[in-house]
Parts: C-alpha cells; sequence; structure tokens
C-alpha cells in the first residue's frame, strides 16, 4: 500500500470563491398622466423596476448564500411603499421555479412583515439611516426612500434565477 503525504495547507479547509451572479435590471413603463396605450416616461408616470439574479453552472460546488440586493433609486423617483400584492409589501419576490410548479426552484426565501420590521428582509434608506420606516402618501408612495436592501436567505441553487420587482413615481 503506498501513502500519499500531502502537506497541510493543502488539508485544510478553504472556501471556493464563487463565479459572479449575472444580474439583469429592467424598467418598464406602467402607465403615465396622459392615459397612453404605450406609456412615456413623464412626471407622474409609473414604472416597474426588475432585478433578475442567476446563479451559474459553474457554481454546483461553491454555495452562494446569505444575499443581499441594494437597490439604490434614481433621485426623481418615490418609492411605492403600498402592498404590490396584498401582504407582500412593496417588494415582490419571484423564484425562478419552472412556470410556478416548483422545478427549478431558486431555494431561496424572502420575508416582508411590515414597513416598520427590524427583522424581515426589507430594510428602507432615506439618505442619511437604514432604520427608515416609510410613511405612504394618499397614492402609496414615500419621496423620502432612496434606497432599498433585499436580504435573502439559505442557499441559492446552481442554475436557477430569482427576480425582484418594486414600482415607483416619476416626480
Amino acid at each position: 500500500m503506498r501513502r500519499l503525504l500531502l502537506p497541510a495547507a493543502l488539508l485544510a479547509a478553504t472556501p471556493a470563491t464563487a463565479a459572479p451572479l449575472t444580474i439583469t435590471k429592467t424598467v418598464t413603463m406602467v402607465s403615465d398622466p396622459l392615459g397612453n396605450l404605450l406609456p412615456r416616461s413623464l412626471p407622474g408616470s409609473v414604472a416597474d423596476y426588475r432585478t433578475r439574479a442567476e446563479n451559474p453552472t459553474a457554481n454546483l460546488l461553491k454555495p452562494v448564500g446569505d444575499i443581499v440586493l441594494l437597490e439604490e433609486l434614481p433621485a426623481n423617483v418615490d418609492l411605492r411603499v403600498a402592498d404590490l400584492n396584498a401582504g407582500k409589501g412593496p417588494v415582490e419576490f419571484s423564484d425562478g421555479s419552472l412556470l410556478g410548479t416548483g422545478l427549478a426552484a431558486s431555494g431561496l426565501t424572502y420575508a416582508f412583515t411590515a414597513l416598520a420590521s427590524t427583522t424581515d428582509g426589507l430594510e428602507f434608506y432615506n439618505g442619511t439611516s437604514w432604520a427608515y420606516q416609510p410613511v405612504a402618501d394618499a397614492d402609496g408612495y414615500d419621496r423620502n426612500v432612496r434606497a432599498i436592501r433585499v436580504k435573502l436567505g439559505a442557499t441559492f441553487a446552481t442554475g436557477t434565477s430569482f427576480q425582484l420587482r418594486y414600482r415607483v413615481r416619476i416626480r
């Protein structure tokens, strides 16, 4: 029997560096104050921002977890802080599952409790503090929010994706 001697440094566990995620951000006009069939970007217009992240197959043996996305808002928009979907809050998390079947799910979790919560997966920044608690105007928007931070739990499955969506109103 042959023995193989390895230097101690090779035996120590070292975390593997994960390949970069692919991040795509899009903006879709939802409506404008003129009621155009094809909404334009005008003051008073409403737009949806979508951020999609994909975990490449190169990360098969390199777990990716504790994902935090920082979304800075342009200076000329107000964030919708009212619910996008009943009880889901101002940010919608869509798992990358295949046609909603649960197959090819990202494995990530997102929790929203309330705008004032300090323990859920969503934080708001007003230019000076991440402890800012948004207050919706009559239309459900808060012009003081300058950025949001979305924290996702669990491990991001390789070869899958997720999407975040939030809504803004142009000033």
